[in-house]
């Protein structure tokens, strides 16, 4: 009787006995609310990206300009203007109005202008890249789900729901299109086909092992085909790495902002759980981003000048609604001559010695040049791990760095004893 004449006391003055109890909840929750915050995550800054890919003015560095990273040279300015501009009337008057026309469909019916935008960054990437040999198709799908994703049919898919939370960031859309075509340019999706049908054999084996009670071989069969599977899924995750590199290379040259494209990703990292899964065949997003800084990191900066120069000898690609209604077709230059293809394994190095050099980067300089020489003892390469190796001395005094620029200058001398850098490096190094 007393706790009931409480209660009611409580109810009446309007109070409760389990007053501040929301309250305690809701303080708990504040911590997790600032760690979980997506707001945070989405706004990160990222423009930190931008001058990664600038060249820089290192004082100190010992330069004589014998690795190249792109024979093309820029394209003058005011001529390059006056293309863009002799482009944008032929967008005008030709591109906008086929994109014009309604299509009928239950799918759905993207406005001229979502097309139009779509059209104009994925024939940008196109340009910039030398991929105008092959006829492209965009399809906007109509659905809340947040992906998009690429075929074997030069086909790249963006949802709804993606696309209408990037369209107002070119830069970002610009990311998610790359990098849906690196995964057709690089044979992703055959890849991955061939290693499925391998694992449904395998997994098939397991199974009439195991059904024909076949003991020690099934256990071998079973185990086999978990060790593929796992495999399998590394490398699905490390295709999307590489996607990744290619598809921010590919945009660069482009000429779009690695800074504002970083917000796609930033933005999926907020739907993204930081569990660990084995079988996910996409890495944490988290991981992706810190991937995509250290290829920014690793651009060339010249890059940008080829895109301009592969734009400005280019033409504007044609398009029309496709006959599935819901995507468009980017047309080839019947008379392109030029054709894309990613580095080889030896460029890729180059440019990872050479722009790491450049910037001041010693150890990894030293790092990627030494693996280099692995592949080719030629002069340069010597020549330069000694200069790498000179200006750590100069900042440390430690001599285990004079003797390795004497032990590489040694070397380059040996390959070309006449190349005056050489001799001019020599002199030096034994003069320290």
């Amino acid at each position: 009787m007393k706790k009931f004449l409480c209660l009611s006391v409580a109810l009446l003055l309007g109070t409760s006995v389990f007053a501040g109890s929301y309250i305690d909840k809701q303080l708990k929750e504040a911590k997790k609310n600032v760690k979980h915050n997506s707001v945070k995550t989405q706004v990160r800054d990222t423009s930190y990206a931008d001058l990664y890919i600038q060249k820089q003015d290192i004082k100190n560095i010992k330069d004589p300009k014998l690795i190249k990273l792109s024979d093309i040279e820029p394209v003058d300015e005011k001529l390059y203007q006056k293309k863009l501009k002799e482009d944008n009337e032929i967008y005008e008057k030709q591109i906008i109005p086929s994109l014009k026309q309604k299509s009928q469909t239950v799918n759905i019916e993207p406005r001229a202008v979502d097309f139009y935008k779509v059209y104009r960054i994925a024939e940008r990437l196109i340009r910039a890249n030398n991929l105008d040999h092959q006829n492209w198709r965009i399809a906007i799908r109509k659905t809340d789900e947040v992906n998009a994703y690429a075929t074997d049919t030069n086909l790249i898919v963006i949802y709804t729901g993606l696309y209408d939370t990037l369209y107002t960031n070119e830069d970002a859309l610009a990311c998610i299109i790359a990098h849906e075509m690196a995964h057709n340019l690089l044979g992703h999706n055959k890849r991955s086909y061939e290693m499925s049908v391998r694992y449904a054999k395998m997994k098939r084996g397991a199974y009439y092992n195991k059904a024909l009670n076949r003991g020690q071989a099934g256990l071998l069969t079973t185990s086999a085909a978990l060790a593929y599977k796992q495999k399998m899924y590394r490398e699905f995750r490390d295709m999307e790495y590489t996607a990744d590199a290619e598809g921010f290379n590919m945009l660069i040259k482009a000429g779009y902002s690695p800074s504002n494209a970083l917000y796609a990703l930033n933005f999926l990292e907020t739907m993204d759980p930081r569990v660990w899964v084995v079988f996910r065949d996409h890495p944490e997003t988290f991981k992706r981003i810190e991937s995509v800084n250290e290829i920014i990191a690793f651009a060339n900066p010249d890059w940008v000048y080829e895109g301009k120069y592969n734009i400005y000898h280019s033409n504007v690609l044609p398009v029309k609604k496709s006959s599935d209604h819901v995507s468009i077709v980017i047309s080839a230059d019947s008379g392109a001559t030029n054709y894309y293809s990613p580095e080889t394994y030896e460029q890729r190095l180059t440019r990872l010695a050479y722009v790491s050099y450049t910037k001041g980067d010693m150890q990894n300089a030293i790092k990627y040049f030494e693996k280099l020489l692995d592949l080719k003892n030629d002069y340069v390469t010597n020549l330069y791990l000694s200069y790498a190796n000179e200006y750590l001395y100069n900042q440390t005094h430690d001599e285990k760095y004079k003797k390795s620029a004497q032990k590489y200058v040694n070397n380059a001398k040996m390959l070309n004893s006449s190349d005056e850098n050489v001799i001019e490096q020599y002199k030096q190094i034994y003069s320290l």
